[in-house]
């Protein structure tokens, strides 16, 4: 039989190990380079840095590199929600991407670093407000978590542009509005309809 004595060391020592265990882990990332976004376009394949966020710092990787004729294409992964993120696809009107699967069609398998493991889908894109409401999931959709992930700061090219979501406003395909994602403040709002005026990024997982 253990003692109090016994019982209060391996408490102890259980203690200090995770102290190790989450040091190690924030000074790798605080170790990391900064994410630039103008840094990370040049960047080759295997490039790692770290966005400081509310939270813990998040790392961002550069997991493909395309060269496409003249255009090159990257692919980075989110390190903490696992979510791969696209280059762009161009612009498309929301109707056209959702009845065309843009994010599944081989035409823009070059953008997505032709990785076939990867299950790509349109990122879903409601306001957090709106978790478990209205038919949408009782989760932080893809653009929310992304965003909260330092996107902004890890990938290239998203200042000036909207980019399209999954999600169609307030739950309702009647309302013929889907939500959208601002590159340049960050924000997820109502009305972005497309009109072959707002781009795409596909967001995938491993396919299990």
């Amino acid at each position: 039989m253990k003692t109090p004595a016994i019982v209060a060391r391996l408490v102890l020592f259980t203690a200090i190990a995770s102290l190790g265990i989450a040091y190690h882990r924030t000074s790798h990332a605080s170790a990391l380079p900064a994410c630039d976004a103008q840094a990370i376009a040049k960047a080759g394949r295997g490039y790692v840095c770290t966005v400081k966020t509310k939270g813990s710092p998040v790392s961002w990787r550069v997991e493909v590199v395309v060269v496409s004729g003249s255009r090159t294409f990257r692919v980075l992964q989110d390190q903490k929600s696992g979510l791969y993120v696209s280059d762009d696809l161009g612009r498309h009107s929301h109707d056209s991407v959702m009845k065309e699967s843009l994010c599944a069609s081989p035409d823009y398998a070059a953008q997505k670093g032709n990785l076939t493991s990867v299950a790509w889908r349109v990122p879903s894109g409601y306001p957090r407000k709106l978790n478990g409401k209205k038919g949408f999931p009782d989760r932080d959709s893809d653009f929310v978590v992304l965003e909260e992930d330092g996107i902004r700061d890890a990938i290239p090219g998203l200042t000036t542009k909207w980019f399209t979501s999954s999600s169609e406003e307030d739950g309702d395909k009647s309302l013929y509005s889907s939500y959208g994602y601002d590159g340049e403040f960050g924000a997820v709002n109502a009305g972005c309809n497309g009109n072959g005026n707002v781009s795409l990024r596909c967001v995938g997982q491993v396919a299990q």
